[in-house]
């Protein structure tokens, strides 16, 4: 069976943004540019949670906004599903970004859902149905207030709720227990491992710095580091890589990574 996603080969790089004392000075010199992935090339199968490990800086958030079609490579391609076409990579995908500035401040929570729920085509009933769903799964019953009102938990349960909406086959997490509380958190990965990839076959790429939440709900790990790609697999399979039987997932990810 073809895998879900296939990525080849991606390169990206950054040109630094010209600092004041630049502009002041009339230097409009741009830099050296800075490569946030370096030929990253992985296969991922149907079913599986890959959890994405790298120090600040290592091209996590990059490479989750690349397969979501929000930043074009340098170099290299992804499919999903084997097909490259924008749009059906963007109907197939639910991202859920760690820094949320996509929802309208003025509209209530549910108002903001209702619209996207729009954007993904879904019609009023099934978007009813599916809010009031995920409304139930947050445990969300402030549905009716205007969005800037929310706390940085609440903002964030929505911003989880809107990824979720079109019931996509691959979820990109970016920090998804950021700014929740224990139980929440708890009740995201219960609802991602039990409920979206067990029962109904989805998959999940999450990047988070977090270990034991890594542990605790992943298949596969990938670390990566300064924009390349360390190592792709199980814990077992990562343990073999760095010579350490019984070494933890932080031991691996510390010996991976040593110097950054």
């Amino acid at each position: 069976m073809r895998p879900i996603l296939e990525v080849d080969g991606l390169t990206k790089d950054f040109t630094p943004p010209l600092s004041f004392g630049k502009l002041i000075k009339f230097d409009l010199g741009r830099g050296i540019p800075v490569r946030a992935l370096d030929d990253v090339s992985f296969r991922l199968e149907r079913g599986k949670i890959l959890a994405v490990l790298g120090p600040n800086g290592a091209g996590k958030t990059t490479l989750l906004k690349i397969i979501a079609t929000l930043l074009l490579p340098d170099r290299g391609s992804v499919l999903l599903n084997g097909s490259g076409l924008e749009e059906k990579i963007k109907m197939s995908i639910g991202l859920v970004a760690e820094e949320e500035r996509s929802f309208y401040w003025r509209l209530t929570g549910r108002q903001n859902l209702e619209f996207f729920a729009a954007l993904y085509g879904l019609d009023r009933k099934t978007a009813g149905a599916r809010i009031g769903e995920l409304s139930e799964l947050f445990a969300v019953d402030y549905a009716g207030k205007r969005f800037d009102s929310y706390s940085t938990g609440m903002k964030r349960r929505f911003a989880l709720m809107r990824g979720l909406l079109h019931d996509p086959e691959l979820l990109l997490l970016d920090e998804p227990t950021k700014s929740l509380d224990y139980a929440a958190a708890l009740s995201l990965r219960g609802f991602i491992k039990e409920t979206l990839v067990k029962a109904r076959n989805k998959t999940a790429i999450i990047a988070t710095h977090h270990m034991d939440e890594a542990l605790d709900f992943c298949d596969l790990f990938m670390v990566l580091d300064k924009g390349r790609l360390r190592a792709f697999g199980t814990l077992e399979e990562l343990r073999k890589q760095v010579g350490g039987p019984t070494a933890t997932l932080g031991e691996v990810f510390v010996k991976l990574t040593a110097g950054s």
